[in-house]
């Protein structure tokens, strides 16, 4: 377990081995991190956020009520109250991979493998369904998750 400078861990947190906190983080109250978390510098995770195999990168969030396995999170994401990446389809693990500053509503559910793109966004409730891709910039809403249309037709 590594946990660098400046880190708050907040009461009642569970920090496995194998687990890596960069500098200047915020980790708790109540958050479990499991083996092949980590956080890179400046990341925040909350209440009930469990973390297993995955990284969160610099400046990302994940505040409340989240479940995230087996996830490459770039830099500057939110990811909303209640989301999970649900990474196991009864036989093996799979990613799931959100690019830089991309914006994950609360309830979302991001089936691996999937991947959104940098700058999108998904709205609150958005299934992402397996071997999905949410397109740079794009906002996807909706159970299946699509594309917002525009004035005109154009997507």
């Amino acid at each position: 377990m590594e946990i660098g400078r400046g880190t708050h861990i907040l009461p009642y947190t569970v920090i496995r081995k194998g687990v890596k906190v960069g500098q200047d983080c915020e980790v708790g109250p109540f958050t479990h991190l499991r083996v092949g978390a980590a956080l890179e510098d400046g990341a925040e995770v909350g209440n009930f956020v469990e973390m297993k195999k995955s990284v969160l990168g610099a400046k990302s969030k994940a505040k409340h009520l989240t479940y995230l396995g087996d996830a490459v999170i770039g830099k500057s994401v939110n990811i909303g109250a209640g989301t999970i990446t649900a990474n196991y389809d009864g036989r093996h693990k799979h990613t799931t991979t959100i690019a830089d500053r991309a914006f994950i509503g609360s309830g979302c559910i991001l089936v691996a493998p999937s991947e959104v793109g940098e700058g999108a966004i998904t709205g609150a409730g958005a299934l992402v369904t397996r071997n999905m891709v949410v397109p740079p910039g794009e906002v996807y809403v909706g159970v299946p998750a699509k594309p917002i249309r525009k004035k005109g037709g154009d997507s």
